[in-house]
């Protein structure tokens, strides 16, 4: 997934519950959301920051600070939410490089069915990183836009 769907949905879940969405909340929102990416510049990416263990203190400390700092906190976990259907996420490392998804296949339209597969595995390592922005260049219109009407 690309930076642009990382910051986009969970964008777009804000500005529809937030009663009182502000700039300050979108923006520590979409930092986190996209901060997990920075991992790409270690050894492989999905290690370091894709684990729960360097996640759930920063979840922690949002809660108990609230604000931009939780928010930074949910978009951290959105993005690992996320790459849990794309890939698996190594919800340990470095203690582990074992890492967990979720495959969703649906067939259709005969024969209707969805089948949902536990994926194991470990993350690839780290090749060239390459950012193709395809769709989600319209998702995130959709979020700007978004974000103009709710936060005028």
């Amino acid at each position: 997934m690309d930076p642009l769907e990382h910051a986009s949905i969970p964008s777009l879940v804000y500005l529809s519950l937030s009663s009182e969405p502000t700039i300050a909340g979108l923006t520590a929102l979409v930092l986190g959301a996209v901060f997990p990416d920075l991992d790409a510049l270690a050894e492989e990416h999905r290690s370091y920051l894709h684990s729960l263990l360097p996640f759930l203190p920063a979840l922690l400390l949002g809660l108990n600070l609230g604000g931009p700092f939780l928010l930074f906190a949910l978009g951290w976990g959105s993005h690992l939410f996320l790459d849990f259907f794309t890939g698996v996420v190594p919800v340990a490392y470095p203690l582990s490089r074992r890492g967990w998804g979720l495959s969703i296949i649906v067939t259709g339209p005969r024969n209707f069915r969805v089948e949902l597969r536990l994926i194991e595995r470990y993350p690839d390592r780290k090749h060239d990183y390459r950012l193709e922005i395809g769709g989600s260049f319209a998702l995130a219109l959709l979020a700007i836009l978004t974000a103009i009407i709710r936060l005028h």
